[in-house]
């Protein structure tokens, strides 16, 4: 008796199973052939775009078409074949695409097309970087030529984004208003409401009677605030041992203070000071050993600074743009 019931339960439980199975099944041939699973319901002029469709046969090939408000394509858009029954596109959006709706159509082999809008709002303000503080020294070589130290203290006014991929334009002006030469720095990256340090040279195959400098700012792109930069510490300045009287380069340890990740690799960039604190000019390098937690290395800074007198620089300040990386990681 007890042999019986135990059988009876056993196929109530199979039956049960294969009902499961059957409903499954039948959802599954339910859902639509083609249909979008992620993405965004707006994005800004500028912004990324990361669109996802699910697909049966799992291997379709996929193409979609992205029409703007007023009918203009998004370029770049390849087909792609789908893998495991998944097909996404990533793009960004034009800064001057149309405001408004715009139309997306997925068309996949062997499951139809699929049609949704994407609303495009107006571009938010930029990340506002501001020229805090600007110096050169022009140095005049006695066989011909100049070299020009420039220094250029920037600040990220915001407090919640970072701001990436930041394009300084540096126009040297005559006393006559005309440019003798422009030069073009790009920083990967400055955190918020943190300054940068940015330094560097030029040299001119003449004079350079340099009466001012101007400065153009610009951040390509933005993220909420999540970068963070390692200290640096025992910063000096050394005098050239091949170049008497002049500078030979900004001194410093480059610390890993992180808990867990290794420093991979670091820009560096300074200004250098006279003693009032007016920026006389600057310079930039890099330091490419891998540091582990707690450790640390020396740099020195050369590119730049070489045409800065010693009786003028009296101090510095460097800033950094870092690689992290987790251990173990290639």
């Amino acid at each position: 008796m007890h042999r019986a019931a135990r059988t009876t339960r056993g196929l109530a439980a199979a039956a049960l199973g294969v009902l499961a199975l059957a409903t499954g099944v039948s959802a599954l041939a339910a859902a639509p052939p083609l249909r979008f699973v992620s993405g965004p319901a707006r994005a800004p002029q500028g912004g990324h775009v990361d669109i996802q469709v699910a697909v049966r046969p799992g291997n379709a090939l996929c193409t979609l078409k992205v029409n703007y408000a007023n009918g203009a394509a998004q370029a770049g858009l390849n087909a792609t074949r789908a893998v495991g029954g998944r097909a996404a596109w990533s793009w960004d959006v034009p800064l001057g695409a149309a405001v408004g709706r715009a139309s997306l159509l997925a068309r996949c082999t062997g499951a139809g097309t699929k049609k949704r809008s994407l609303l495009v709002v107006g571009a938010s303000a930029p990340v506002r970087i501001d020229v805090v503080d600007k110096g050169y020294t022009v140095r005049n070589r006695t066989q011909g030529g100049a070299d020009v130290s420039y220094g250029i203290t920037l600040q990220n006014r915001s407090t919640t984004e970072d701001a990436l991929y930041v394009t300084v334009l540096t126009n040297f002006v005559l006393a006559d208003g005309k440019l003798i030469g422009s030069a073009t720095e790009t920083i990967a990256s400055i955190p918020a409401g943190a300054s940068y340090a940015l330094g560097s040279g030029l040299r001119f195959p003449g004079d350079a009677p340099i009466d001012r400098l101007e400065v153009v700012v610009q951040a390509q792109k933005r993220q909420p605030h999540k970068l963070r930069t390692p200290p640096i510490e025992n910063i000096h300045l050394e005098p050239s041992v091949y170049d008497e009287g002049f500078l030979g380069g900004v001194v410093g340890e480059l610390v890993n203070d992180d808990p867990s990740l290794i420093l991979q690799r670091a820009t560096l960039s300074a200004v250098v000071l006279d003693a009032a604190g007016h920026i006389v000019g600057g310079g930039k390098g890099y330091a490419f050993a891998a540091l582990p937690p707690s450790t640390r290395e020396l740099f020195k800074i050369t590119s730049g600074v070489t045409a800065i007198p010693m009786t003028q620089a009296v101090s510095a300040v460097v800033s950094t743009v870092p690689t992290w990386a987790l251990p173990n990681s290639s």
